[in-house]
Order: C-alpha cells, then structure tokens, then sequence
C-alpha cells in the first residue's frame, strides 16, 4: 500500500464546484478509481488549500495514473497544472496541486503491551477517556474538546 498526499489550490470562484464533485463523485468515477487502486480519500481544508490523500493498492502505480485520467469521466476530475509548472505571478490565480514529501510515521505497529489482561485495562481506560469520564480527585490531564475545533481531535 502507497500513500499519497497532495496539496491543491482552486481559486475561490471553482473552489465549492470542485470540492462538490470530488467529495460526491459520480458512481462511474467511484468504479473506475476503485479499479485503479485508490482506496480511503479524504480531503481536508485550511485556508485556500486542499489537503487530499489516498491510499494506492495497486502494483503499478505511475500506469494506474495514467490510465485514470485517460477515462474523460475521471479526466476532468484530475488539475493538470502541477505547480512548479505554474509561474509565481500566476498561482493565486490558477489551480494547480503539488505533491507532499512524506516526512516519516509513527504508530505503524501496534503499542498495546501482548499481555491482553493488560490491553483490556489500556483499552478500558481508552474508553472511559473518550466518554468524559474523570476519576475521583485530582486528575493530573484534563481532557477537553473544542466544539468549533474542526480537526474533531481529542486534546490532552
């Protein structure tokens, strides 16, 4: 499995007709996609950028792309101006995407201790902190959520 992160400008007057496209394609561009490895899209908001990721499960990454955007359905779903394509002058402006270079991980295996009395207990708390349930006396973290937070994190 391959990750791909990109991020995309779309110059405000296209921004809600892209963003109503991609976040409801048409079931022949799911199909098609589906058939080409793309698995898990999400997009995401921050200011005038798009943050869009997928997972790829295919064996042929670079062909799969290709041939996506070869189908005219699934074509136009595609920003063809890369960014470095794009002059300075012109890219608030123009739409145009940019890959993110991966930076690392963590959390790739699991934490949890093998003993499973042990991970019951882990996720018992788990639980119990997801619920808002506090403990008798001081509590050494508060766990609190912002209402207007759109990351929908738990802060601790």
């Amino acid at each position: 499995m391959r990750r791909v992160a990109e991020i995309i400008h779309v110059v405000p007057e296209k921004r809600y007709a892209y963003l109503e496209e991609h976040l409801h394609p048409s079931e022949d561009v799911s199909r098609i996609m589906w058939i080409h490895g793309v698995r898990n899209q999400f997009y995401f908001m921050l200011n005038d950028m798009i943050l869009m990721t997928f997972e790829y499960v295919g064996k042929d990454f670079y062909k799969d792309m290709k041939e996506l955007a070869a189908y005219p359905e699934v074509g136009s779903h595609f920003i063809q101006k890369r960014r470095r394509d794009v002059p300075l002058e012109e890219r608030s402006t123009t739409n145009w995407w940019a890959p993110l270079k991966k930076l690392g991980s963590i959390l790739t295996e699991n934490p949890m201790p093998a003993d499973e009395e042990e991970e019951l207990s882990m996720e018992e708390q788990y639980r119990s902190m997801l619920s808002g349930y506090m403990a008798d006396g001081v509590a050494e973290n508060d766990i609190s959520f912002d209402e207007d937070d759109w990351s929908e994190s738990v802060h601790i």
